[in-house]
């Protein structure tokens, strides 16, 4: 593995400022145990801010071959484990999207996991596929609905016809790319004109990052950027949309998933979440509260003159 210094995607900005220490005291260690809702340890590498936009970013971070790799391999249990909230959350982000597209269309879901907004898009009538670097994730998004398209496959490697899809959505995915302004150009090649992009996303401006600070939960060594509204504005802009809507996203979670989550960091809370986390009656009782991220909702701008 190995660790690469990055300009800032926004602004090309090459300077930085330390704004949260590196929480990783061995960053050879293998990478892959900080990785997704099932890792084992959770932590991060230094946390910067450039210096020209403001944009925060980890700094100096994996490579690419190293995420494509850990990506390839993740199996998380810990995610699918929350089925029924999953699904909650997927209607969530669908009907967000259906009020700027009240019609129904082509939707790609990239970074689709187990296939649970597939599902909920397949069955409102949208055509709807998705794509997912790993391989596990996509048996089982096959499984919950046969009858929609999944292809294993990165957002570098797949290839779509220009303009024929109507939306494309990125939950959760745009602070794990390599190059998201690279991402989003890419993406807007195959948007219809006026075609929909919907994100989800760290919002590094959002009162929980700024009250938690060094420990804000969204810290982690698999997201390498936290965008703010402004950033993420920025960002689009370059890469051709026009925003519609931000908004703060609040999720769904079992207690069980919340002692598994605490469990990752080490000392006393860790331990004790450790110890709760076998129980069986935790699954049953859910949560619903911000985690500081941020919905998004852009436009492709018309390439027509």
């Amino acid at each position: 593995m190995t660790l690469v210094h990055v300009p800032c995607p926004v602004c090309e900005e090459a300077e930085f400022s330390l704004l949260h220490a590196a929480t990783i005291s061995d960053p050879r260690e293998a990478p892959e145990r900080y990785f997704s809702s099932s890792r084992e340890r959770a932590g991060y590498l230094s946390i910067v801010r450039c210096k020209g936009c403001g944009l925060v970013l980890q700094n100096p971070r994996d490579d690419a071959e190293t995420l494509a790799r850990v990506y390839a391999s993740l199996a998380d249990d810990v995610y699918d484990a929350e089925e029924a909230n999953r699904a909650r959350d997927a209607r969530q982000h669908l009907d967000r999207l259906e009020a700027h597209h009240p019609g129904r269309g082509h939707v790609l879901d990239l970074g689709c996991a187990s296939g649970f907004f597939v599902a909920a898009a397949h069955g409102r009538g949208w055509r709807a596929q998705g794509a997912d670097a790993s391989p596990r994730a996509i048996e089982r998004a096959r499984q919950r609905c046969p009858s929609a398209r999944f292809s294993v496959g990165t957002l570098e490697s797949l290839e779509f016809p220009p303009h024929a899809l109507d939306a494309v959505t990125l939950f959760d995915v745009l602070e794990h790319v390599d190059d998201p302004l690279g991402a989003l150009t890419r993406v807007g090649r195959w948007l219809a004109d006026s075609g929909l992009l919907a994100l989800s996303l760290p919002n590094a401006e959002s009162w929980t990052a700024r009250a938690l600070g060094p420990r804000w939960v969204l810290l982690l060594r698999e997201h390498l950027w936290y965008f703010s509204p402004l950033t993420i504005t920025q960002l689009l802009d370059h890469a051709g949309y026009d925003v519609l809507e931000t908004r703060s996203k609040w999720v769904s979670f079992s207690l069980k998933s919340v002692a598994a989550r605490l469990g990752q960091y080490p000392g006393p809370l860790g331990r004790g979440a450790r110890l709760l986390r076998g129980s069986r009656h935790l699954g049953h009782v859910s949560l619903r509260f911000p985690m500081g991220e941020m919905h998004v909702i852009a436009r492709r701008r018309s390439t027509r003159a």
